[in-house]
């Protein structure tokens, strides 16, 4: 199609608006949802045959020298190949020119790496929406959704497939980022580092395929700054692996660097007391105080209550408000070594060995009394959010089984929205 057809579609779609535009003005008894959803879809009609005529009357991809293969051969041109390409305002045909290797035979089609264009019919806005609903929907209730939201008709499974694509390219992006750091060394931080940061990590179970629980790793990075008002907290950052923690490790202290963590003047790290936990922030956070997070913590105390005294009872009340007043002061130690000197029959007394060997090992990371005189949170809400949010939202509903690489690659997509780095990614792409 040359410039000439131009006008003449201009021409049609002009009389098009007009006539949209008399049939709201004068139709009897109109009522505004007829009105907005007629005009809605007029518009993406007339959208659809502006954007196809638009590209129509541009060249399609014609090269003077085709490209050079992979084998090092000079391509031929072989012919012109029309495609089919479902956008945000409707189906389009997009015409192409396709190159043939004399050589090996491979073929390629420039135009499609100009336009966005993969293997598959969808425009690089409808992969973005969609992979956007499938990241915050599950992929049937998401393909529903689009259709009725942005009139997109795509199957759960393109959903998912869109989906889990786009999770696939932001984590090759993401094990570049960490190769590069680990190979090259880190790049400065874009941003001076916050004033007081704070690394939280936990684990959240969802099922696989088989119906076996697998562990999600979490990670958040909460960067404070201090300001003449008083301290404000900055965007939070997120990680998620469902991989082994010397991965994860890797992934989440990238993030972590993003925002400044490691040259941070003060650095905590919270944890429900896991070893890998601590493990991790020794490798990656060596100068951070090390936080077992006060709701962990105090929840075993009540269940050694329980155990010794009975559920709900007041004996239980007073006895755990007690040794929770003892722990807020800091006596971690001094508490296990009162309980292991406890008397107690059967279960309960498996219960009080459990609770002495967890406050025996981690009574250094107890020190309440000082962590708040600084000012440090010590609950687990942050992390135990994040969890709830950025993982169980979407991964742990009624019926749900995942792939590790499902499960990773909607992470992935969900952990961009989250950490609002969409715009970026879809800039990038």
């Amino acid at each position: 199609m040359d410039d000439s057809t131009c006008p003449a579609v201009l021409a049609e779609v002009s009389r098009e608006v007009q006539e949209l535009l008399d049939w709201v003005r004068t139709c009897p008894d109109l009522d505004l949802g007829t009105a907005e959803t007629t005009t809605l879809a007029r518009l993406r009609s007339i959208g659809a045959r502006l954007l196809e005529t638009g590209l129509a009357a541009r060249a399609p991809g014609v090269r003077e020298t085709g490209p050079v293969c992979s084998c090092a051969t000079r391509m031929q041109l072989e012919r012109h190949r029309p495609k089919g390409v479902q956008t945000l305002v409707g189906w389009i045909t997009v015409e192409r020119a396709a190159y043939r290797c004399p050589a090996c035979g491979a073929r390629q089609v420039p135009r499609d790496a100009v336009l966005g264009l993969g293997r598959d019919s969808q425009s690089p806005g409808v992969r973005r929406l969609a992979s956007q609903f499938g990241a915050l929907l599950p992929f049937a209730r998401a393909a529903a959704t689009l259709a009725d939201a942005a009139a997109i008709h795509l199957s759960a499974s393109t959903v998912r497939t869109v989906t889990e694509g786009v999770g696939q390219q932001r984590e090759a992006t993401l094990q570049a980022e960490i190769a590069t750091a680990w190979d090259h060394g880190w790049a400065a931080p874009a941003a001076p580092p916050p004033d007081r940061c704070y690394v939280a990590m936990d684990g959240v179970r969802i099922l696989g395929t088989d119906g076996q629980g697998r562990e999600v790793k979490l990670g958040r990075v909460v960067p404070v700054h201090t300001t003449p008002h008083g301290e404000r907290r900055g965007p939070s950052r997120f990680a998620a692996g469902l991989e082994p923690a010397d991965a994860f490790g890797r992934r989440l202290a990238v993030v972590a660097h993003g925002v400044g963590a490691e040259t941070a003047p003060q650095l905590a790290v919270l944890g429900d007391g896991a070893a890998w936990i601590w493990n991790l922030a020794a490798e990656h956070f060596p100068h951070a105080v090390q936080i077992v997070d006060w709701d962990h913590a105090s929840e075993r105390v009540w269940a050694l209550g329980r155990a010794r005294f009975g559920e709900g009872t007041p004996a239980t009340e007073a006895w755990v408000d007690r040794q929770l007043d003892r722990l807020r002061a800091g006596e971690a130690a001094g508490l296990a070594a009162d309980w292991a000197a406890l008397r107690l029959p059967g279960e309960a007394a498996s219960v009080r060995d459990e609770q002495v060997t967890y406050f025996t090992n981690q009574a250094s990371r107890m020190a309440y009394d000082r962590y708040r005189a600084a000012g440090w949170d010590i609950g687990s809400g942050m992390i135990e959010s994040g969890c709830k949010t950025v993982i169980g939202q979407r991964q742990k509903g009624s019926g749900m089984r995942w792939s590790n690489a499902g499960a990773q690659t909607v992470a992935n997509v969900r952990l961009l929205l989250f950490n609002t780095e969409w715009d970026a990614h879809w800039a990038a792409a």
